[in-house]
């Protein structure tokens, strides 16, 4: 059995372990070999012992691909292996919505940018469409289909929506172009769609019944009714598809990521910085100004919009970490296309219709081992070749795809692995032994890319490496995530617990910490006093909890990294205090660093009572008799990735 990191079997437990055909729980060895057999049935060229090599690597948790082929490699399913997608813009109207929608609906993250320019490329509102939406009366969600009318007696032109992804997404495409061409009129019936808790088979957990479709399909009508007569504007597309999205989040098994990017000359720039003060709307996307050479040249210059859009971009970071930016003129350096829009985490620039394919290295497994490592960067290259030759579910993504190759090689355990080396998070641009590890191990991946791609007859992808959040991956070994620093080396953990869990009782004859929930009702909050897990191998003061690192050494180690590793991008998030970092000084922080960084995101500590964590002083943590070795990772504060 794996050394599992503080939470890592429960994350694996409830994230990527699958029901088998007997009704018993997959054990982690077997996801590993179903893992590893479902990757070399890819693609061949595999080299004597490599499946065993694998199989290694993954059970020690030294290398590990994406959650998403944790969870969906070798298993009986139709889902891709591919973690994130680029929505794109046709002349079609529902072109764009549909690819959306679908690519949720398997588990996949979207991002797409929403200029102007590309809206203009679908046809214009034509039409008024009336819906309406039909159900039997013996369907046993008909009560919570407020918005449906019964099916009883007979209509014409009625669109029965089948009980499948394809069908959910048909239905959608059809409402759509009926306001391009359609009729006026529009019923559908959501009969046939199986009732709420019913067992999805293929992504695991339960449907959510037809209520979140009805819900959904006349959000986007009344949307598209409301635009007749002009193309859909950035906030009107970014409205639908936020419909899409929470549509999809309802079933409560899919947590959707979005990414939602918005040009800084186009007209609408100022409403899009804006669109998440409100924390009601736009909740379900991360959103992200795209600045270019153009920007920071009118910025020089004294420019009024661009000095407004750095000014209204910062004041929102400080309020609540929204938006953030993207560097689309550095980012396409080394591109033959448009990659002017990124996954939702921003560590990818893709092509229109294009996705991303990533795996990771764990680093703290390797201190002393330099060359055991790059035969870790070198297999789980080959792994991630392999991965691309998986089906794509549409054929747009094939002809991207079929170009590009792209590969998102990346790591996570960094902190803990310069650490190790000696090195504090302030030093990682100052050292040359971590530079030259990095270079060395960059050019192992493409090597050996550009040499296994030959060896199957495809084109050298055209960009290799990266780094991600890692956030789940990164719990199962319980090492630090991508570039992130520990939130702390000795915290609270604050877990909630329904008033009727039985773990309750045995909490309190314990002697833990327990109240009642500030937030939901029946809940109770047991706080755990936690040790961070990378103290058991390094000293205290090599460990840099998160508020100990300025913005500017956030600047510095993410140059560090891009420069000397990654050619797609990196995602890190710079947390910060608010009562150290105005919007002004951030914005003068930006002036200097962001043309220097492919992306940029900021978030302000969040410091609202029973937090899931708060730091503690080692001396705090001493004075607990209840001590345990923690990890403090919150995928949404950290910008972590919750696609699986």
């Amino acid at each position: 059995m794996p050394t599992w990191g503080p939470i890592g079997q429960e994350v694996y437990e409830r994230t990527y372990s699958r029901t088998l055909h007997d009704g018993r729980q997959e054990t982690w060895p077997e996801t590993v070999e179903r893992v590893v057999d479902g990757n070399l049935a890819l693609a061949g060229g595999h080299e004597p012992g490599e499946r065993e090599a694998l199989i290694d690597l993954f059970l020690e948790m030294k290398a590990l691909p994406a959650g998403r082929h944790l969870w969906a490699s070798g298993a009986d399913t139709s889902l891709g292996l591919y973690n994130c997608h680029r929505a794109g813009w046709d002349e079609t109207l529902s072109g764009h919505g549909m690819f959306t929608f679908d690519q949720l609906m398997l588990g996949g993250g979207v991002g797409a940018n929403y200029s102007a320019e590309y809206l203009s490329l679908s046809p214009r509102i034509n039409r008024l469409v009336n819906l309406t939406s039909l159900i039997d009366d013996g369907h046993p969600d008909r009560a919570e289909c407020d918005l449906a009318e019964s099916n009883a007696g007979s209509r014409s032109s009625v669109l029965h929506v089948q009980d499948s992804r394809e069908g959910w997404a048909s239905a959608l495409a059809v409402l759509i172009e009926a306001h391009v061409s359609g009729p006026s009129s529009i019923y559908i019936d959501f009969s046939g769609v199986r009732p709420r808790g019913s067992l999805i088979k293929g992504f695991g957990g339960t449907a959510s019944g037809p209520s979140p479709l009805v819900s959904m399909l006349h959000q986007v009508n009344d949307i598209l009714n409301e635009t007749l007569g002009s193309h859909l504007s950035p906030l009107d597309a970014m409205e639908i598809d936020h419909a899409i999205a929470s549509c999809v989040v309802a079933g409560n098994v899919r947590r959707s990521a979005r990414m939602s990017i918005l040009h800084w000359a186009d007209p609408s720039i100022f409403e899009f910085i804006q669109c998440k003060q409100d924390p009601s709307k736009h909740w379900s996307t991360n959103i992200s100004v795209e600045v270019d050479d153009r920007f920071f040249l009118e910025l020089k210059a004294g420019d009024d919009h661009a000095r407004t859009v750095l000014k209204l971009a910062t004041e929102g970071m400080v309020s609540n970490g929204e938006p953030g930016f993207y560097n689309s003129s550095l980012a396409s350096v080394g591109e033959s296309g448009d990659v002017r829009a990124t996954n939702p985490c921003g560590e990818i620039g893709l092509e229109q219709w294009e996705q991303c394919c990533l795996g990771h290295v764990n680093l703290s497994a390797f201190a002393s081992q330099p060359e055991e490592a790059s035969e870790a960067f070198r297999l789980i290259t080959r792994y991630l070749v392999r991965a691309t030759f998986a089906k794509s579910s549409d054929d747009r993504q094939e002809v991207v795809k079929s170009r590009n190759r792209r590969l998102g090689v990346g790591f996570f355990g960094f902190h803990d692995w310069a650490a190790l080396h000696g090195v504090t998070y302030a030093e990682i641009p100052d050292s040359a032994v971590l530079k030259g590890l990095l270079l060395g191990f960059k050019a192992t991946v493409d090597i050996e890319a550009a040499t296994y791609s030959a060896e199957l007859g495809i084109p050298t992808p055209t960009k290799t490496t990266t780094v991600a959040p890692t956030g789940s991956i990164a719990k199962l070994p319980g090492v630090s995530e991508g570039l992130q620093p520990p939130f702390a080396r000795y915290f609270t953990r604050r877990v909630r617990y329904s008033d009727t869990d039985p773990k309750l009782q045995g909490f309190r004859d314990l002697g833990y910490p327990m109240e009642p929930c500030l937030y939901t009702p029946l809940t109770t909050v047991v706080s755990f006093t936690c040790r961070e897990a990378v103290l058991d191998k390094v000293a205290d003061h090599l460990v840099t909890q998160s508020d100990e690192v300025s913005l500017v050494e956030y600047f510095r180690v993410q140059r560090f990294v891009q420069d000397n590793w990654a050619n797609n991008a990196v995602s890190v998030t710079a947390n910060f205090d608010r009562g150290s970092y105005s919007a002004e000084v951030i914005a003068d922080l930006l002036r200097e660093h962001l043309p220097l960084v492919k992306g940029w995101t900021a978030m302000p500590e969040d410091g609202r009572p029973q937090s899931p964590y708060e730091r503690l002083t080692a001396d705090q943590y001493n004075a607990s008799s209840l001590q345990s070795v923690g990890q403090a990772i919150d995928d949404c504060a950290a910008g972590a990735c919750p696609i699986r």
